[in-house]
């Protein structure tokens, strides 16, 4: 019997470079709600692990 795996759900990240602004899709891992109810986690961008934050509908790396 196989052992049941959630779904990863790919969140759309929004990267800012050199004035251009793209959304990628990523699975963000480690999602930490803090005090003041902003979501941290950390999501894998080039094989380099980033931070993000949430961001109304996008999360945009810190």
């Amino acid at each position: 019997m196989s052992k049941y795996k959630p779904r990863t759900i790919k969140h759309p990240v929004r990267l800012q470079k050199n004035n251009a602004q793209k959304i990628i899709y990523r699975t963000i891992r480690d999602i930490q709600q803090l005090k003041n109810s902003s979501q941290i986690g950390t999501v894998t961008i080039n094989k380099q692990s980033v931070m993000v934050r949430k961001e109304s509908t996008c999360w945009v790396v810190v």
